[in-house]
């Protein structure tokens, strides 16, 4: 997905398992459309929750059991398509980032979303995620489709204090995240390839309204 407009097209696809396929690298050979549980522990008590790139929400039923109130964001077609779907009934949606990044959150997740943004535009994301909220939980391939290291991104964008990173896989046998390793934020930056890890970055500008 390396331009917004292929987003664009495949949110307004008449077939809604295209879209998951895309949201999700395996649906259609079987994968269940599954929310990924976070390896590592999350802030607690989480009030507010935005689930950034959600989707179709993919990530609603974990969100509710972890969150007090989530928030949903993407853009406009994918929003309109998520409307419809029952895990969304009591989720608050966005599809206008402005609106969105006026609201302050407990809690950001940005899961398998960052990779297919284009550098430019997750550098403006990330200082927006800095003022919303004091902690952001990323699961990224490390390589972006514009072959920058994500985390190198979030390194230079210099708003957050990075935690240990985990490294995961797709476990077949439960349908969730695998752990395969620890390493250093720093040595992660330094990675190419495709592999994926999660970490919880904690804001260093965040002040609540």
């Amino acid at each position: 997905m390396p331009e917004a407009s292929d987003w664009l097209a495949i949110a307004r696809s008449k077939d809604p398992d295209d879209v998951r396929e895309q949201i999700l690298t395996g649906y259609k050979a079987g994968k269940p459309f599954t929310p990924y549980e976070p390896t590592i522990p999350l802030p607690v008590p989480l009030g507010d929750v935005l689930d950034f790139g959600c989707g179709l929400g993919r990530n609603f039923p974990y969100l509710r059991r972890v969150a007090e109130r989530v928030s949903g964001f993407d853009l406009p077609p994918m929003i309109e398509r998520c409307r419809a779907v029952p895990q969304a009934e009591g989720i608050s949606l966005f599809d206008d980032w402005d609106a969105a990044k006026t609201t302050r959150f407990d809690l950001i997740i940005a899961s398998l979303v960052l990779q297919h943004i284009d550098p430019a535009m997750t550098s403006v994301r990330l200082e927006d995620f800095a003022r919303m909220a004091p902690y952001v939980y990323l699961l990224s391939r490390v390589e972006s489709d514009f072959q920058t290291n994500v985390f190198e991104d979030i390194r230079a964008a210099g708003r957050f204090e990075p935690g240990e990173c985990v490294g995961v896989d797709h476990d077949p046998a439960t349908h969730q995240l695998r752990v395969l390793g620890r390493a250093p934020f720093d040595d992660v930056r330094k990675l190419s390839g495709s592999g994926h890890f999660e970490v919880l970055l904690r804001s260093n500008v965040f002040q609540r309204a």
